[in-house]
């Protein structure tokens, strides 16, 4: 029954309508239909573990019947995923935090691995899961006039099983004290334009991890937590260090040439305004290409690349021995190559920011 009741929620959000919300998000559509479909599934137990209230069942079913069954694909298609304050995800996280609270992003974070998604785009997952919910919800109340007492005992029926279809992490995240959970630097923000700021393990000095975060949020970030492989060839002079906080850029380059285009600058310049302020701090810059082309010319490229932002860096004020450039060409992909949005994806730039 866990299954096809976890299909039913799943099939709230239109195929089409999940083949643009993965557009918009600039994420493979398999990693964003699965990550829906673990959020709702999560929504759903942590609804389940609430059904003992009868204030909360009520205000649910009230929600869920005044949500338009088209939420979803029509906040899509007018641009919601890209306001942070709009009807969608403003509902979305209103009830996430209801059930979760401070462990809401602790519940994304252990999804996002799962799915390979950054904690940044998952709080936007997460949110369309929480409305999948109440628009599952809402079907019932209009198709079977479900109330919140009969809300309470479908959930209380179903709940266990569709927690055990649950990845064993993701439901431990639900059961773990926030207390518990690893320390993260979170930004709800634009979740098309900042997608993660995500502290690592890390010696830089706790100060600088938000004021990081600040400048991640202007710069326009996608962290990935995919360690950078050493590449001992020419156009690499050294590793990237392992710990510390990643700043990852979409291409900023005209095609096919290092030179950064204009918009990148007036970006740079407050990173550059934050690592001043930060004396202590340096930054490793790691260039990446898309597998168009050689790979010994996408190692250079790439190169050149790092080299181009760390001179704009230099310029911007910043002490130049704090800054290493390297380049990885077309290695350590984040989207598929097989298509024009995952190469763009793989067209980056990685600011890796440590302490002394």
């Amino acid at each position: 029954m866990a299954d096809a009741l976890l299909a039913q929620l799943s099939s709230i959000i239109k195929p089409s309508t999940m083949a643009e919300i993965a557009t918009q998000l600039g994420v493979p559509e398999a990693s964003a239909t699965r990550g829906v479909a673990l959020s709702g599934a999560s929504a759903f137990t942590g609804l389940a573990n609430k059904s003992g209230i009868p204030d909360m069942m009520r205000q649910v079913v009230d929600i869920a019947t005044r949500t338009p069954a088209d939420a979803i694909e029509s906040g899509v298609s007018s641009g919601q995923l890209r306001d942070p304050t709009s009807s969608l995800l403003s509902t979305g996280r209103s009830l996430l935090s209801s059930l979760f609270g401070g462990n809401t992003s602790g519940i994304a974070g252990a999804i996002g691995r799962e799915v390979g998604l950054g904690s940044g785009v998952m709080a936007t997952i997460m949110s369309l899961g929480a409305n999948a919910l109440l628009g599952f919800i809402g079907k019932r109340v209009r198709d079977e006039n479900m109330t919140a007492s009969s809300l309470a005992g479908f959930l209380d029926r179903e709940g266990p099983g569709v927690r055990a279809m649950l990845p064993p992490a993701v439901s431990d995240a639900i059961r773990t004290p926030v207390g518990e959970r690893a320390r993260t630097v979170d930004v709800d923000v634009n979740p098309v334009v900042a997608q993660t700021v995500q502290k690592e393990r890390s010696w830089v000095p706790w100060a600088v991890i938000p004021a990081i975060a600040a400048a991640a949020l202007w710069f326009g970030v996608r962290q990935r937590s995919v360690p950078v492989p050493q590449v001992p060839t020419v156009g690499t002079t050294g590793t990237v260090p392992t710990t510390g906080v990643n700043v990852d850029r979409r291409l900023l380059f005209d095609t096919g040439s290092s030179t950064l285009q204009p918009r990148s600058r007036d970006q740079l310049q407050t990173i550059a305004v934050i690592l001043k302020a930060h004396p202590d701090s340096s930054a490793t810059i790691a260039g990446y290409t898309d597998d168009v082309g050689s790979a010994a010319s996408n190692l250079t490229l790439s190169k050149q690349r790092a080299d181009t932002v760390r001179n704009e860096l230099i310029g911007m004020g910043v002490d130049g021995s704090r800054l290493t450039a390297e380049g990885y060409g077309d290695t350590n992909p984040v989207g598929s190559n097989s298509t024009e949005a995952g190469r763009a994806m793989n067209r980056r730039i990685t600011i890796r920011v440590t302490g002394q």
